[in-house]
């Protein structure tokens, strides 16, 4: 007797993705440089999204953000430092002229002042342990922004 068998097979599709996974990170650098590009007439954004394969609202928003002043080269690049010794009062002598005396007990060090000078003029001076969350906020209500 003939018996019927009936075979079903599922056949699944499988995508194999190479390369970094996870989201890529912009230097600001790129982000300008990709804002710069995207300011030809219409439809230069989605132009230079495709080109560079990054999506459009990227683009809008670095925009956005080089306009109130979140995104530009000043704010992600170091700035240069000077330091400056303070003159010595009368009747004090210079550290090198002082005769060399048996180590005593430990003198408590005391936090050196930095000073930073804000774009608008202001200056603003810090001890130098002070947390760089707080130094950014104090920097940002003084500057104007």
């Amino acid at each position: 007797m003939a018996s019927s068998v009936v075979c079903t097979v599922a056949v699944q599709r499988i995508e194999v993705i190479t390369g970094a996974g996870g989201r890529r990170a912009y230097s600001a650098e790129e982000k300008i440089r990709l804002v710069g590009e995207a300011r030809g007439g219409r439809g230069a954004v989605a132009a230079v999204a495709r080109r560079h394969g990054v999506c459009s609202s990227l683009i809008y928003r670095w925009r956005r953000q080089m306009r109130s002043g979140e995104l530009s080269l000043e704010a992600s690049s170091f700035v240069p430092v000077h330091l400056v010794e303070t003159a010595p009062s009368a009747g004090v002598v210079p550290p090198t002229a002082m005769p060399s005396l048996p180590p005593g007990p430990p003198v408590e060090r005391q936090a050196a002042l930095v000073e930073v000078v804000l774009s608008n003029g202001r200056v603003l001076r810090v001890g130098e342990d002070i947390a760089p969350a707080t130094l950014r906020r104090l920097a940002d209500v003084l500057d104007g922004r």
